[in-house]
């Protein structure tokens, strides 16, 4: 809805953001990341886990170190290491040693980890699909383009010091 300039509300049948294509493309992945938060959410699938434990779940396709999940979530190191606790807990991860460094610990996903990990990639890629709108090949021009901005800034958050102290 707009105003005129008689201050009466207008409604407007096509939302189109006004601007540059900058503040266009983030009004857009803004609006994407809203909507993709909001169904992530209202998934049942993981019942009794909370929005974090969920995306830390998401990003254990192999074992990783706590300091490198907490980069690519970009949290604070406590923040993934209580969201981990959770996990572990529920029997749907377990911290191992690190073979490349046996002071440092990985978390990894067990069987049960990993079938709700499969089931909420299937159920985020459907509702994903469903909110874009956008064909196939658009999807896979939009993915190259966040994957090459995602690595731009987690890149910089390396360049960065510790939120933590």
């Amino acid at each position: 809805m707009c105003l005129n300039p008689m201050s009466e509300p207008v409604l407007k049948s096509n939302v189109s953001p006004p601007g540059t294509p900058e503040t266009q493309a983030l009004m857009g992945v803004l609006a994407l990341v809203w909507r993709m938060d909001e169904a992530f959410g209202q998934q049942q699938i993981a019942a009794g886990l909370g929005r974090l434990e969920c995306y830390l779940l998401m990003q254990l396709d192999c074992p990783r170190r706590m300091g490198e999940l907490a980069k690519i979530l970009m949290m604070v190191p406590s923040t993934v290491t209580s969201a981990a606790d959770r996990l572990e807990q529920e029997g749907l991860a377990l911290r191992v040693r690190d073979s490349q460094d046996r002071r440092a610990f990985q978390l990894q996903l067990t069987a049960k980890g990993r079938s709700l990990r499969n089931k909420m990639k299937r159920r985020a890629g459907q509702r994903f699909r469903e909110i874009c709108g956008l064909n196939a090949e658009e999807i896979q021009q939009f993915a190259r383009l966040t994957g090459k901005i995602q690595k731009k800034i987690l890149g910089a958050a390396a360049q960065q010091p510790s939120k933590e102290t």
